[in-house]
């Protein structure tokens, strides 16, 4: 657990509890982030069905599947009969979503745009499967954590970053998407910052022009993927310098009590970054 020094934290796992009163029994649950922190409470039992990516703690492994990001299988989830379905607006097709609302499903929305609300979701998750204490914990542990990192990284100086999402198309991030949260934390500068989408397409003469001091490429064991060979381009201060890291894409890019070690271990990262060209300001230029 982060910061065990400053602070005790419930585990990050809590074992199943008799519930402090009437919970939702029945939980289809299509969002693998959502899974984890209804583990998280305790209160895995309760999920009857999930989507493909949910792969995490292990047992979340073993819930029956009904879909995925594309595509959600409507009749199984009405044959479940559920108490109550909870949806990632984001990342649960709309329309299965107004499809199971017309189908008279109770249907709870969820999203994230910030790092405080899993602290919120914390809290709202614990009310429906019976474990407020247990989220209350988690919470307010989560909470401290968070501000403990601001404390820590926010207030440097920036380095400025060029956040690789994916190589073909070249895609990144802006101030409106969610790891961009984690770049506002670290103390960064995002050389695509002001794009206007969230998740914007750019070129590689656009990275060229801005010459980053560092690149980070999220990666994920679970779902390996191409990178950008920025060798390839060695007047680019990062590659000049090898200031390119390849972060845990499983702890950034999904909204859980992870996602703070995820951050931690950027940040620490990026001070990295950011002492190497302290240390050599001949660097730091253009």
């Amino acid at each position: 657990m982060l910061f065990a020094g400053l602070i005790t934290a419930p585990p990050l796992f809590a074992e199943p509890a008799v519930p402090e009163k009437a919970a939702a029994k029945r939980l289809v649950v299509l969002a693998p982030n959502l899974v984890e922190l209804i583990f998280s409470l305790g209160g895995g039992a309760q999920i009857i069905a999930t989507t493909d990516h949910a792969d995490y703690p292990e047992a979340a492994r073993s819930i029956p599947r009904v879909g995925n990001y594309a595509a959600i299988q409507l009749e199984k989830v009405v044959a479940l009969q559920p108490d109550l379905v909870l949806v990632w607006d984001t990342g649960t097709p709309a329309a299965d979503i107004k499809k199971m609302q017309q189908l008279g499903l109770k249907v709870l929305h969820f999203q994230t745009t910030k790092l405080e609300d899993i602290a919120s979701q914390l809290l709202q998750l614990g009310a429906l499967v019976g474990q407020q204490t247990t989220a209350q914990e988690l919470s307010t542990a989560y909470l401290q954590q968070l501000n403990a990192l601001k404390s820590q990284y926010q207030t440097q100086p920036p380095v400025s970053v060029f956040y690789e999402l994916w190589d073909n198309p070249l895609s990144t991030i802006s101030r409106d998407a969610w790891p961009q949260q984690h770049l506002n934390v670290c103390g960064v500068k995002n050389i695509f910052e002001n794009a206007s989408a969230a998740y914007p397409q750019v070129g590689l003469e656009q990275v060229i022009a801005a010459n980053p001091a560092l690149i980070i490429q999220p990666i994920s064991e679970n779902e390996p993927r191409t990178l950008v060979s920025w060798q390839r381009w060695p007047e680019l201060r990062a590659t000049k310098y090898k200031q390119i890291i390849q972060p845990d894409s499983d702890l950034l890019h999904r909204a859980t009590l992870r996602t703070l070690d995820g951050v931690a271990t950027l940040c620490r990262e990026i001070a990295k970054s950011r002492q190497f060209y302290a240390q050599v300001p001949a660097a730091s230029g253009r």
